[in-house]
């Protein structure tokens, strides 16, 4: 197996945007630019996520993803705001390679299935947004909503329903650059059987292997390019000195 390294991309619409904890929004940038940048850096793939659109009735921008397939050479992954097959088929028609859905899964888990059964579920992703390690919540509404299901159930829920890919998400490491979420990824790891997507802290070279030595498959980070001067080619040699396998472009 080579590992991948996916840059997330978060945004309000328009701009990139980022925050702590699924908190604090905050403008670091144009969408566009953000996209070109990643585009010249010669990543293995990217998570585009809007976090504000299901809170304003709506989902992710068409014409903002079309432009994102405009710049970009490696596939690139959707969120915000998808809760239909229709909307999930435009999206994939403008470009994108994967739908993200989250909010959806849980409201309507059997999104996932028509998702799964219509485009495969290599187009599938649901994340897995989760408040506390050791808690028996999830995070809906870009952590704005608690719900008492243990995420456990919810990932296999997910994975039974034909979901190609799982992302865990920690809200309490979100932004912070202290690590990923190792014990909740371990636990995953046990019982899924297919790829996960570590998400959420990262803050070196080495917090990456230790996502993949827990059972990660790929490693989504958002800050840690945004904010320090690491970029995932920097992350990828590292990893690449530790004799973990990582992919390329």
């Amino acid at each position: 197996m080579k590992f991948r390294i996916i840059p997330t991309i978060l945004t309000d619409g328009t701009t990139v945007v980022k925050g702590t904890k699924f908190n604090n929004w905050r403008t670091v940038g144009s969408a566009e630019a953000t996209a070109r940048l990643y585009a010249a850096r010669d990543v293995d793939e990217i998570i585009f996520l809007d976090v504000t659109a299901r809170s304003k009735g709506k989902s992710i921008d068409l014409d903002l993803i079309t432009k994102f397939s405009r710049q970009l050479r490696v596939p690139f992954s959707v969120g915000g705001g998808i809760d239909s097959v229709e909307i999930a088929s435009q999206c994939l028609r403008n470009g994108a390679e994967k739908i993200v859905l989250g909010t959806a899964a849980f409201e309507k888990p059997e999104l996932i299935s028509q998702l799964s059964s219509t485009f495969g579920s290599q187009a599938v992703v649901v994340a897995v947004d989760i408040p506390q390690s050791n808690g028996d919540s999830i995070a809906i509404d870009s952590g704005r909503t608690i719900v008492e299901i243990a995420p456990r159930d919810f990932a296999a829920m997910a994975q039974e329903r034909g979901a190609g890919e799982i992302i865990i998400q920690s809200v309490e490491k979100d932004g912070m650059q202290v690590g990923y979420d190792l014990q909740t990824i371990k636990k995953f790891a046990e019982f899924l059987t297919v790829p996960i997507i570590a998400s959420s802290g990262a803050g070196s070279a080495t917090d990456f292997a230790e996502a993949f030595y827990a059972g990660a498959s790929g490693a989504a980070a958002g800050a840690i390019f945004q904010f320090t001067e690491l970029t995932p080619s920097r992350v990828r040699r590292d990893l690449e000195s530790l004799g973990i396998p990582v992919r390329r472009s």
